[in-house]
């Protein structure tokens, strides 16, 4: 059975009480308990230029509604203490398809049982509440049972819990991962320091929420890091589960009490962290410290590989106007004089195609010609023969490299691009190519029309892009020129 407690924040002195006693609860009752800190209902006017996200934190209370909790105690009193009755009422209605309780009396609603005694009273309404909402969930009464028990929790040093995030910050922020590994890093540590429960999920796409566009809850999320006592199962870089079955992923057949944390940055929600319950959480600002640490190394991280990708598209733009400063070639995808694609067109398709064949096991082979006569037949014979030529060009483009992506990149020169499973496939292209150059020198008759060109093979490697393969066969093209 899995019971969510919605509750304000850790630092208010009460609600630990409360926590601590309900985490007595959880475990005298062999069920898995969630502890929701989603901080406070805040009115429009609480938002202003100090503290313009702090309505953030509540999107903790939808997770609450949507993560499958066979019930749901709810601190209203507390969380609602700035705001109107109203705000309150329909922050409880977003609850109605759950079986839930309110921790302390609110007209209308159900609520714990309230607790008389002097001694330990705030731990003692936790632990009622806890065992009030699991008999609610089974029965839909209360329970009978009156809390008498002894609670024996006792918190950890604040000394202690400062050097743990000391040291989590300095590890995270001072390191190199490879793809994904900071967030296996994140398990890692926690499972250092006695956390053998822990979960970091992240949306693909930041999301936005604001007063007037609030976010909807979107049905993916993906698993970067997660242990489960003690145990890493996530595989890969990361698994995409449903969002409302985040809890799922702990549900091992051992109870649990744990904590969330939604991870926002300004006005997006990027995702949510989940950890145990422990002393160490209690202490003032810890659990908000550890949210921020994972949420600002999260960012990092992700900002690192968009700033890689960014740096590599930069190099292949850049290799793409080296190569044409035509403004025609800047428009559309298709060449004006030979209906073929041009170097944006080229490019554009090569990308694509790249992406989808390209993998372990294939061969690109990467072509570039060049009419070293074109110069000389425009100053010659004009223009409207210079463009009859560079059609002839294109027709033995069209047979040599059917099936490929090819088109004319910059004035007097063509590329083209094949991926096949066969090795060895550039040697085909160069005989079918020299026997089209003889043929094409054949056909001229007042001017010479003759290509050089250059094949070459590449085998797949991660890191191989186009723009590598491209350079490494003009730098071939030019060796071939620098011999005539």
């Amino acid at each position: 059975m899995k019971i969510g407690l919605v509750i304000s924040e850790l630092e208010d002195n009460e609600v630990k009480k409360i926590c601590i006693g309900a985490n007595k609860a959880a475990v005298d009752k062999g069920i898995t308990l969630v502890i929701m800190p989603g901080k406070y209902l805040v009115n429009n006017d609480d938002v202003d230029e100090k503290h313009p996200y702090r309505f953030q934190n509540t999107a903790l209370f939808k997770y609450a509604t949507k993560l499958g909790f066979d019930a749901v105690v709810i601190d209203i009193e507390r969380i609602g203490k700035n705001v109107a009755i109203l705000k309150k009422e329909a922050l409880l209605k977003t609850f109605f398809e759950i079986p839930f309780l309110t921790l302390t009396e609110q007209e209308g609603y159900v609520a714990s049982k309230k607790i008389m005694s002097d001694h330990g009273y705030l731990e003692q309404q936790g632990y009622q509440a806890i065992c009030d909402a699991v008999s609610y969930a089974e029965t839909g009464k209360l329970s009978n049972e009156e809390p008498s028990c002894v609670f024996s929790f006792i918190e950890e040093s604040e000394a202690e819990a400062l050097s743990v995030i000391s040291e989590i910050g300095t590890r995270l922020f001072n390191r190199k991962f490879e793809v994904e590994g900071l967030y296996k890093s994140m398990g890692q540590i926690n499972a250092e320091h006695g956390v053998k429960n822990c979960g970091l999920f992240l949306y693909d796409k930041k999301i936005r929420n604001t007063f007037k566009h609030p976010w909807e809850f979107p049905e993916k999320i993906r698993m970067k890091s997660a242990i489960v006592d003690g145990t890493e199962i996530v595989t890969g870089n990361s698994t995409e589960i449903d969002t409302d079955k985040i809890l799922e992923v702990f549900d091992n057949g051992t109870p649990k009490v744990l904590v969330a944390g939604n991870i926002f940055v300004g006005q997006y929600q990027l995702g949510l962290m989940v950890t145990e319950f422990n002393p160490r959480i209690l202490i003032n600002n810890y659990f908000d410290s550890l949210v921020g640490i994972v949420t600002v190394s999260s960012r990092v991280s992700y900002l690192e590989t968009e700033i890689d990708k960014t740096q590599k598209e930069l190099l292949e733009v850049q290799e793409e106007l080296a190569r044409d400063d035509s403004v025609l070639d800047h428009i559309g995808g298709q060449d004006y004089l030979t209906g073929g694609l041009n170097r944006r067109g080229f490019f554009a398709k090569a990308y694509d195609y790249l992406k989808e064949n390209f993998e372990a096991g294939k061969y690109a082979v990467v072509a570039y010609i060049r009419m070293d006569s074109l110069k000389k037949i425009n100053d010659v014979y004009g223009h409207n023969e210079g463009d009859q030529a560079v059609r002839e060009v294109a027709e033995i483009l069209d047979i040599v490299f059917k099936d490929c992506i090819h088109g004319r990149i910059r004035g007097d020169e063509f590329a083209a691009i094949s991926v096949s499973s066969e090795e060895g496939m550039a040697e085909n292209f160069r005989e079918e190519m020299s026997s089209q150059n003889a043929a094409l020198l054949e056909r001229s008759k007042r001017y010479i029309n003759y290509l050089q060109y250059s094949v070459c093979e590449f085998s797949y490697e991660d890191n191989l892009s186009l723009r590598e393969m491209l350079k490494e066969t003009d730098e071939s093209l030019q060796r071939v020129k620098g011999n005539f």
